[in-house]
C-alpha cells in the first residue's frame, strides 16, 4: 500500500468514526428519552427470561402466564417499596425541611456573626488596607442584612394580610415547580407505556427476538447475541460499583454524625435523611459531598458551634479521600478499564449529557472495550477474530 492509499484509508476511517460518534451524540442527546420506556421494558423482560423459563419447565405451566405473573410481582414490589419505604423517607425529609426553614429564620444573626468573624481576622493587614476592607465588608453585610430583613418583613406581612401570601416572593420557585408539574403527564405516560411494553415483551420475548434474528445474517446474529450478553454484564457491574459507593458514603455520613452526636457535638436529628442525600449527591462530581458539608460547616463555625464545624470538615475530608481512592479502582476493577479512562468518561459525560452523562459515557467506553476485546469490533490493536 503506497502513501496515498494509506492516507486515504486513514481519512475514510476517521470520517467513519466521526460519523458514528456524531450519530451516537445526537441519539443520546435528543432521541434516547423517546425510546427509553421500550429500552427499560426490554431490559426487564430480558432479566425475567431465565427465572420464567426455569419455573415454566419445573411446573409445566405456560410461559406466558408465568411471565405475566412475574411482571405483576415486580410491579407490586416496586409499589410496596414506594408506599412503605418511601413514606418513611418522605416523613423524615419533611421534618428535615421544616428544620432547615426554621434555621433560615436565624439568617440575620448568621450574617452578623460572619461579619464579626471576618473583621476580627483582618487585623494583620496594614492600616490603610484594613480600613478599606472593613468598610467594604461592613457595607456589603449591611446591604445584605437590610435585604434579608425587608424580605422577611414582606413575607410576614403578606402572611397575616387578608390577601394571603405575596406570590411575587415565590415567583422563581413557583416557576420551577410549574415547569416540573408540566412534565408529570409525560412521565406518567412513559411509565404506563413501559409497563404495557414490559407485559408484551416478557410474554412474547422469544418471538420478538427470533423476528430480529431472522432479519439479519447468521454472523451478525452471533455478534448481536454476544453484544447483548456483554452489555448486560457491564450494566450489572456498573450498578454494583455505584451501589457500593453510595452505600459506603451513606455509612460514613451516618457513622460520623452518630459519633458527633454521641460525644455531644451534634445535637440535631434526621441523620438518615442527611446520610441519604449526601450519599446520592456524592455520586455527581459537579456537586459532591462538599455541596452539603462545606456550607453546613461554615454556618456552624459562624454561629459559634466550633465543634460541629470542625467535625464536619474532618468528615468531609475523610469521605473525599475515600471516594477518590475507591471510585476509580472499584469501577475499573469490575469492568477492566484503566481508572484514567473511567474518570475521563465521567467528566466528558457530564459535559456532554449533563448529570446522567456520568453513567452514559463510562458505560459506552466499557462496552466498546469489551466488544473490541471479543473481536466484535476493531477500534484499536490487532484482532484476528474481527467480525465488524
Amino acid at each position: 500500500m503506497n502513501l496515498v492509499e494509506k492516507r486515504r484509508s486513514i481519512l475514510i476511517n476517521f470520517t467513519f468514526y466521526v460519523l458514528i460518534a456524531a450519530a451516537y451524540y445526537f441519539f443520546m442527546k435528543y432521541a434516547f428519552w423517546l425510546v427509553a420506556p421500550f429500552i427499560i421494558a426490554f431490559a426487564i423482560a430480558m432479566f425475567l427470561q431465565k427465572p420464567v423459563r426455569a419455573i415454566s419447565q419445573k411446573t409445566k405451566i405456560k410461559k406466558n402466564f408465568i411471565a405475566a405473573v412475574a411482571v405483576l410481582l415486580i410491579l407490586a414490589i416496586l409499589v410496596s417499596l414506594l408506599i412503605f419505604v418511601g413514606y418513611r423517607i418522605v416523613v423524615e425529609f419533611k421534618g428535615l425541611g421544616q428544620y432547615l426553614i426554621a434555621k433560615l429564620n436565624d439568617l440575620p444573626a448568621l450574617i452578623q456573626s460572619a461579619e464579626r468573624w471576618i473583621l476580627s481576622h483582618l487585623t494583620f493587614l496594614p492600616d490603610q488596607i484594613e480600613n478599606t476592607a472593613v468598610g467594604a465588608i461592613t457595607d456589603f453585610a449591611d446591604r445584605l442584612l437590610l435585604l434579608v430583613v425587608d424580605q422577611k418583613n414582606t413575607f410576614d406581612v403578606s402572611q397575616s394580610s387578608a390577601g394571603g401570601l405575596d406570590l411575587s416572593i415565590l415567583s422563581a420557585p413557583l416557576g420551577g415547580l410549574l415547569s416540573t408539574a408540566k412534565q408529570i403527564p409525560a412521565i406518567l405516560t412513559a411509565t404506563l407505556i413501559s409497563i404495557i411494553a414490559c407485559f408484551f415483551l416478557t410474554c412474547d420475548y422469544d418471538n420478538f427476538t427470533n423476528t430480529i434474528k431472522k432479519s439479519i445474517s447468521e454472523e451478525h446474529e452471533k455478534a448481536l447475541v454476544k453484544t447483548k450478553a456483554l452489555f448486560s454484564s457491564i450494566l450489572g457491574k456498573m450498578f454494583k460499583s455505584y451501589a457500593t459507593i453510595i452505600l459506603i458514603t451513606f455509612c460514613e455520613v451516618a457513622i460520623g454524625l452518630n459519633i458527633m452526636k454521641l460525644i455531644g457535638v451534634y445535637e440535631g436529628g434526621y441523620i438518615t435523611a442527611i446520610s441519604i442525600v449526601t450519599a446520592f449527591v456524592d455520586i455527581f462530581p459537579v456537586l459532591g459531598t462538599g455541596t452539603i458539608m462545606i456550607p453546613w460547616a461554615i454556618i456552624s463555625l459562624f454561629t459559634g458551634n466550633i465543634g460541629l464545624g470542625i467535625g464536619l470538615i474532618i468528615l468531609y475530608a475523610v469521605i473525599s479521600v475515600i471516594r477518590q481512592i475507591i471510585e476509580p479502582k472499584l469501577v475499573s476493577m469490575n469492568i477492566g478499564i484503566h481508572p484514567v479512562f473511567t474518570l475521563l468518561g465521567m467528566y466528558l459525560g457530564v459535559q456532554l449529557f449533563g448529570v446522567l452523562g456520568i453513567f452514559i459515557l463510562p458505560i459506552t467506553f466499557f462496552l466498546a472495550k469489551a466488544l473490541n476485546d471479543e473481536g466484535l469490533i476493531h477500534l484499536w490493536g490487532r484482532n484476528k477474530n474481527r467480525i465488524i
